[in-house]
């Protein structure tokens, strides 16, 4: 009896230590996998940023200013924006690299500005989204320049444009030839995933000059 009794604690202990065993190797597993999904994610945002600071460096020219949304008058809307993109039709960007520096300058008539810019990634759900801050140096903020942005950072004056209160990054999406920059857009959630729509929208053609 004596026999059995001490069979069964030896065997009590051996599947004690073999479960705490299984236990510790399946957290080892599990942080391997989390570490991976660390650095699977941080290098798909990193190739984004990337990807958006290889197009975006060099010249760009004003094409036009719009609205995407707005909850007020869409009349309202759009005649401020035409006419504000009337005083932009000699506004042009550049955007270059010194000394490991991302820089930025621009001039629209007598109007200069000039300082750094970082592109950042905000996640919206799993997916990483592009946006851009500007770190003035001299002349305006880029959002009085672009936007016309009141004191309190509403574009045009449209204080019930959606998505003011979502969005508070601008947003940058870059093609070979054009630029497009999105301030106060509002992210929603699509059947196709997440998207960004309303806000006031500035966009670019590549200047060859």
């Amino acid at each position: 009896m004596k026999i059995w009794i001490v069979f069964g604690i030896c065997a009590l202990m051996l599947t004690g230590c073999t479960s705490a065993e299984y236990q510790k190797m399946q957290a080892e597993r599990d942080q391997l996998l989390k570490n991976y999904e660390d650095l699977r994610e941080e290098h798909n945002e990193l190739k984004i940023k990337t990807g958006v600071i290889d197009k975006l460096l060099g010249k760009w020219k004003f094409l036009n200013l719009e609205i995407e949304e707005s909850d007020v008058s869409e009349e309202i809307a759009e005649t401020k924006a035409a006419l504000y993109a009337l005083d932009l039709k000699h506004l042009a960007l550049e955007f270059f690299e010194e000394k490991g520096i991302y820089n930025y300058r621009g001039e629209n008539g007598n109007t200069e500005v000039s300082g750094q810019f970082t592109v950042i990634t905000v996640r919206y759900g799993d997916e990483p989204f592009p946006f851009i801050r500007f770190i003035r140096r001299s002349g305006p903020e880029i959002s009085q320049l672009l936007f016309a942005a009141s004191s309190d950072g509403k574009p045009l004056g449209l204080s019930g444009a959606r998505g003011l209160d979502t969005a508070k990054e601008m947003s940058i999406a870059v093609t070979e030839d054009r630029l497009y920059l999105t301030m106060h857009g509002k992210m929603q959630l699509s059947p196709n995933g997440w998207v960004q729509s309303g806000g006031v929208r500035c966009y670019f053609e590549r200047s060859a000059e």
